[in-house]
């Protein structure tokens, strides 16, 4: 994953790298979606993405916090906000709070300085917020629904492959790798791309009676997708080893025209 992320990062630099929980990543894609909602920009126009635009010159046009203290507010060191510069879910401060959190440089303090607040603190400086939120709208910064063209992944292998003498045989979505797949569809469901692939060792189809295999399968026809299955091995194509790959390739029967791709591994 980490190669595969410096090599894409390399060939595109404009490819944005998340290293996060996939629940966290669904929760921000509907976070930011519902933000996109409360400041009215769904079905606005929307620029290209600038492809020499990295995550923190994302919001460099955001202007100063608004100072709204009342004229008795103590002597206190008063901490102003220079940018705002990235967006995640989960917990980064790591205090058991999670939710939508941004990145935020204060004025007069470097990059060492950075620390993520949660956005509900912005209630009193919304024209902050509306300002990068915006701003990410324009840029593309996260995909919104009917966005993305094609998206690629699976859960890891591990809870399935025969090789691990460990694997929950009796109820396997106690397996927290295993229950990717259900998070993976989520996904799906939520940004409704043109094409999918899933990727997964051919244990996914003898593991717990096939139960994974047959439950991706039932969602994505749930979805409209029409869906194809395959096996290939991997050591014709290169690869050092001869572990035989199963896929599920799927086409989304609504297409919608989009201009932009969007890769999710898990």
């Amino acid at each position: 994953m980490n190669m595969l992320a410096k090599v894409s990062k390399l060939n595109h630099p404009e490819t944005q790298v998340r290293n996060e929980a996939v629940e966290n990543f669904l929760n921000l894609l509907k976070a930011w979606h519902k933000l996109y909602w409360d400041f009215k920009l769904l079905g606005s126009r929307r620029s290209d993405p600038d492809r020499d635009t990295d995550e923190e010159e994302l919001n460099d046009g955001v202007g100063d916090m608004k100072n709204e203290a009342s004229e008795n507010q103590s002597d206190s060191e008063e901490f102003k906000v220079e940018k705002l510069l990235a967006v995640c879910h989960g917990d980064p401060n790591n205090v058991n709070k999670p939710g939508l959190y941004s990145k935020v440089r204060w004025k007069g303090y470097g990059p060492s300085e950075d620390t993520w607040e949660p956005v509900d603190g912005f209630r009193d400086y919304k024209e902050v917020l509306k300002d990068f939120v915006e701003s990410g709208y324009k840029k593309k910064l996260l995909p919104l629904p009917g966005d993305a063209d094609f998206i690629c992944g699976g859960p890891p292998c591990q809870g399935v492959s025969d090789f691990n003498r460990f694997r929950n045989t009796q109820v396997s979505l106690e397996d927290v790798k295993n229950k990717h797949l259900l998070v993976y569809m989520d996904i799906i469901e939520f940004l409704k791309p043109k094409y999918v692939l899933v990727e997964n060792v051919v244990d996914i189809l003898r593991f717990a009676g096939g139960f994974l295999g047959r439950y991706a399968i039932g969602r994505l026809v749930a979805m409209d997708y029409q869906a194809r299955m395959g096996m290939m091995a991997a050591g014709s194509y290169g690869l050092h080893s001869f572990v035989c790959e199963f896929f599920f390739g799927e086409l989304f029967v609504h297409m919608v025209q989009t201009s932009e791709i969007y890769l999710v591994y898990l």
